[in-house]
């Protein structure tokens, strides 16, 4: 490595000189050797802004974790995405002395059966999560030999996210091992920063943080500008816009009338904004589904969902422009006449109002197509133009919001000769004009961006991490987001290695103004959170608290006596069991339970859908079941019940009342929430419910697990019953 000449930094950079890094590749950089020596044997989260160099502070502490442990110990590099998980591979290759034979990827691509023996014959092992994950939970290996475990883009630690539950299991099956958690952006709030380090057992103490100012990083640190140009609505679009909230208000005027709204005001669209409704949605659910009074819900969903599509057509007016919201108009009233569209797209697309917006905005396309262009489109226009002009090899990237808008922007620059754009989404294919580009795709555009081919790439939120853009001149931002964790990731994109800029487009007098001042706030925040202590009580979660041990353990184990406990104590009050003859009784009950499953430890039941394919996939790995009329979904062991429910059919009272009614028969209760083909009705709906059960279970108590695939429910089975099995 090249060490530097101040003798104070000599000393700490000698203190990495170690076998495992290759001699003279790495230029160490006092912050990375202060942040290192801090993190070596500790589970810590470094936060530091992008182009910092993360990977080198990871690079090393990997090879000074490997010095001081034994022999053939392991590390696992884990990253999003698999073309980050490429980047690290090839970092860690260029700056370690590890002989590349060590090095594998191990991702959805390679089948289930090869990976174990992946794992076993190589050191230096780099994964998608959700790859590492689903082999934990299957039983094909364990973490016992991993002495590092290094979690990129950390800020993913929450609700569903692989991340959590590995590090779970990573405590579990070794205590010993070090925890290293990097990203740019651990969230605003004091919550967020203390739920990511309780989800990765990490000590509040253990937070090393640097910004552009700080003294030991600015010198490293090129010049980034930021300006924020605003523009004016037309006189057209404020038109459209005042239509638009007119009919907007009747649909919140009537909610607000039948009490489903609490606020009151002249003009509600004034107060009431889109996650509102969305929340609003939520609960019109739960009424319908519950056993309450339902005066009222039904039509209020419709109008709820008419107010929804309201929103987004703002929106489009808003921040994309009238030219995308007379796609979305055609696209409205061809989904109308289908005989699948819902209630609220049937009356919007008959409202007499909207009908002549939508006809004097084909009019205006057929006489003056620039007439309904947003007037960002025309100042992107004139940026990429002016800087083209003063640097003809500048690289410029544009964050856009919705991907029409990207296909609608890369069609409008490509006239201009000295504008070279190119489209660049994520995998999903939405339609046949609106192709999702596949990860060979996406690496060949990105490549060709480099080598100058394309000079403006027109991206989706995909190009914001996790992907390797060559560094750009000037970072665009089309629209406005409210996320802070967004918005460093998307200006991260320059200023690494030369000076930078970021444009941010927003409109006058609209919810982008609204957004910019909201993720400016939260950056300040965020900023201001990680440098005073967290004020958590703990600084990891309890391995009862896992996302994995709480509905799995071994038999006769502490951890089963434990459930058991908390079990007695969670059916009925303690004095019931104070007698010997009424614990006699209930371990009698448990006893006859298992002479009911005879020598099959598996029941499932015959009303069992055949979607999940359990019979066969239990088949194929050897485990023995037998199927049987019931009302339980799934039975291990006559003490344990694996429950699947459809989450749209269950409300908060109903699970509660299943999860009571069951664990007067059963030690152990999982409710499964099968969200297996799910279709939303509204966008986002899938997020919310999964996020609202799994709210709900924590806050009650209650072992809920959200599936996406029917390999998820036999994983659970099949993990539940290994751990069990005498």
């Amino acid at each position: 490595m090249v060490l530097m000449s101040n003798s104070k930094e000599e000393n700490m950079a000698l203190a990495f000189s170690n076998s495992f890094l290759e001699e003279g590749k790495i230029e160490l950089r006092k912050y990375q050797i202060d942040i290192a020596s801090q993190c070596i044997t500790k589970n810590s989260l470094v936060v530091i802004p992008t182009g910092l160099g993360k990977t080198v502070i990871a690079i090393l502490i990997a090879a000074k974790t490997l010095e001081i442990s034994p022999p053939n110990s392991k590390i696992i590099v884990m990253a999003p995405t698999r073309p980050l998980i490429n980047q690290h591979l090839e970092s860690f290759m260029k700056f370690l002395s590890i002989p590349d034979v060590q090095y594998a990827i191990l991702t959805g691509k390679i089948p289930p059966e090869k990976r174990p023996e992946e794992f076993e014959s190589h050191q230096m092992l780099f994964f998608t999560p959700q790859t590492l994950r689903n082999d934990l939970v299957a039983g094909r290996y364990n973490l016992k030999s991993c002495c590092l475990l290094i979690f990129d883009e950390a800020h993913h630690a929450s609700g569903d996210y692989p991340y959590a539950m590995i590090s779970d299991l990573y405590v579990e099956h070794n205590p010993d091992g070090t925890t290293l958690a990097l990203t740019a952006s651990p969230g605003s709030s004091q919550q967020d920063i203390n739920d990511l380090c309780m989800n990765l057992h990490i000590p509040s103490k253990n937070i090393h943080i640097r910004v552009r100012k700080d003294e030991d990083v600015k010198n490293y640190i090129k010049p980034m500008d930021i300006y924020k140009i605003g523009v004016n609505l037309t006189s057209l679009m404020e038109d459209v816009r005042k239509i638009l909230h007119i009919v907007l208000e009747e649909r919140l005027r009537y909610l607000s009338q039948m009490g489903f709204l609490e606020v009151k005001c002249e003009k509600l669209y004034e107060k009431i904004i889109r996650k509102d409704l969305l929340e609003l949605n939520r609960k019109l659910l739960a009424i319908i589904q519950g056993d309450g009074d339902k005066t009222g819900a039904y039509k209020a969903l419709s109008i709820n969902a008419q107010g929804l599509i309201l929103f987004h057509m703002l929106e489009l007016v808003e921040q994309q422009g009238l030219d995308v919201l007379l796609k979305y108009l055609q696209k409205l009233q061809k989904d109308a006449r289908k005989k699948s569209s819902s209630k609220a797209n049937r009356i919007l697309a008959a409202d007499s109002r909207l009908r002549r917006v939508h006809l004097e905005l084909k009019k205006q396309h057929e006489f003056d197509p620039n007439s309904l262009l947003h007037p960002k489109l025309k100042i992107l226009r004139s940026v990429l133009l002016d800087e083209f002009s003063k640097k003809e090899d500048s690289k410029i990237l544009v964050f856009v919001k919705l991907r029409a808008s990207v296909k609608n922007i890369v069609k409008r620059l490509k006239p201009h000769s000295q504008i070279r754009p190119v489209r660049f989404v994520g995998q999903a294919t939405k339609s046949d004009e609106d192709k999702g580009l596949s990860q060979n795709q996406q690496i060949k555009i990105l490549e060709q961006f480099k080598e100058g081919m394309y000079n403006v790439l027109v991206s989706t939120n995909v190009g914001e991490e996790g992907l390797d853009i060559a560094e750009c001149d000037l970072v665009i931002f089309y629209d406005v987001v409210a996320s802070e964790i967004r918005l460093i990731q998307r200006r991260g994109r320059t200023a690494r290695h030369r000076e930078g800029r970021v444009i941010i487009l927003y409109c006058r007098d609209t919810n982008d103004e609204v957004y910019l001042r909201i993720a400016m706030n939260k950056l300040k925040r965020m900023q201001k959170n990680l440098k005073k202590p967290q004020k958590n009580k703990s600084p990891s979660k309890s391995l009862n608290d896992s996302n994995f041990t709480r509905f799995t353990f071994k038999k006769d184990s502490d951890m089963e006596n434990q459930v058991k406990v908390s079990t007695y104590e969670r059916q009925s009050s303690l004095e019931d069991f104070t007698t010997k003859r009424k614990q006699e009784a209930y371990l009698t009950k448990l006893e006859e339970q298992k002479q009911n499953q005879k020598d099959k430890d598996i029941i499932l039941s015959s009303h069992l859908n055949m979607k999940y394919g359990l019979r066969k996939l239990l088949k194929n790995a050897e485990i023995n079941f037998s199927i049987r009329k019931m009302d339980h979904s799934i039975t291990l062991f006559g003490k344990i019940c694996i429950e699947i429910r459809n989450p749209r059919k269950f409300t908060d009272s109903d699970i509660s009342n299943l999860h009571r009614n069951l664990t007067r028969k059963f030690e152990l209760v999982v409710i499964v929430m099968d969200f297996i083909g799910f279709r939303e009705d509204f966008e986002e709906e899938k997020r919310l419910l999964r996020h609202k059960l799994t709210e709900f279970g924590k806050d009650n108590s209650i072992q809920i697990v959200n599936v996406d695939n029917s390999e998820e429910v036999f994983y659970l089975v099949k993990n539940i019953y290994e751990y069990n099995k005498k």
